[in-house]
């Protein structure tokens, strides 16, 4: 996706000009009066990711999806697949009444999130999942802003997007390893516990995890046990190197949507990094 990245960045910034009422009109536009605007009438503005890691939607054949804003399909942008994301799109602050997914041409969107306040400087991740009920689809949204983060600290977030109850909840852990073949779990951290399908950090009681950067290695224990995890653990991946001031997303998805039983489990973990195209975490 990355060759289309401007592509994306300009197009978008034009629609949402439009929805946003941002486009010059018979008054010379809010931006050059100062408005919402900074100095010289350069708009105020906030970053916006859109991430699509929700397997087979709309269809194992053809995974496309158009966004929508305020309910209304954006038909310039084209369309993104499994695994591809907009990269990082500068967007006019303001109230958005709605942003979402669904199927090219259709009247409406599948799925939506609004309103969504985007203030200057902001940094949100928006990433499409599945959620193994009817509605089939959700949108988990992600603050990247890096408020508050140490100098010398990364921020991890995770969503638990892999939409098969028999590995619900999970924990997610960062481990130390010995070996290379098979690698073994020497020691682990618990980073984020008992994390519930179509759940996402921050939640009430778990605060995103500040950790010290440098190169990290996870594992995700499907049984959610509450010790370092021996079996039935998807890893260890990586080792991701998390760098100093930056936010991470990493996101779990099940890639065998059959779900006729545990066994058919295909557990991905994908890795958002300042809105490249995620990075697959093979296990």
């Amino acid at each position: 996706m990355g060759k289309n990245r401007s592509f994306w960045v300009g197009i978008v910034a034009a629609a949402a000009l439009a929805v946003m009422g941002c486009s010059d009109d018979e008054n010379g536009g809010t931006a050059g009066n100062g408005g919402t605007g900074g100095t010289g009438g350069t708009p105020a503005t906030g970053n916006v990711t859109a991430v699509h890691l929700a397997p087979e939607v709309p269809s194992a054949e053809d995974t496309a999806v158009a966004l929508f804003v305020n309910g209304e399909e954006q038909t310039d942008l084209g369309t993104l697949e499994y695994s591809q994301s907009t990269g990082k799109i500068a967007l006019p602050v303001g109230t958005y009444e709605s942003i979402g997914v669904g199927v090219p041409g259709a009247s409406d969107p599948v799925v939506t999130v609004g309103p969504v306040d985007l203030m200057e400087g902001d940094d949100l991740v928006v990433v499409a999942h599945r959620t193994g009920d009817e509605s089939l689809v959700d949108l988990f949204v992600f603050d990247n802003t890096g408020d508050n983060l140490a100098a010398t600290d990364a921020r991890v977030n995770v969503g638990h997007g892999a939409d098969d109850d028999t590995i619900s909840p999970v924990n997610v852990f960062t481990v130390t390893v010995t070996g290379d073949d098979p690698p073994a779990v020497d020691e682990c951290t618990p980073l984020f516990e008992e994390l519930l399908l179509g759940e996402q950090t921050p939640r009430d009681d778990q605060d995103p995890q500040d950790i010290t950067a440098g190169m990290v290695t996870l594992a995700l224990d499907l049984g959610a046990a509450a010790d370092c995890p021996t079996e039935n653990v998807v890893g260890p991946v990586g080792p991701v190197d998390l760098i100093a001031g930056s936010t991470y997303v990493i996101v779990a998805v099940d890639e065998d949507t059959a779900n006729a039983d545990a066994t058919d489990q295909d557990i991905q973990l994908w890795a958002i990094i300042d809105g490249a195209d995620p990075l697959g975490l093979v296990p």
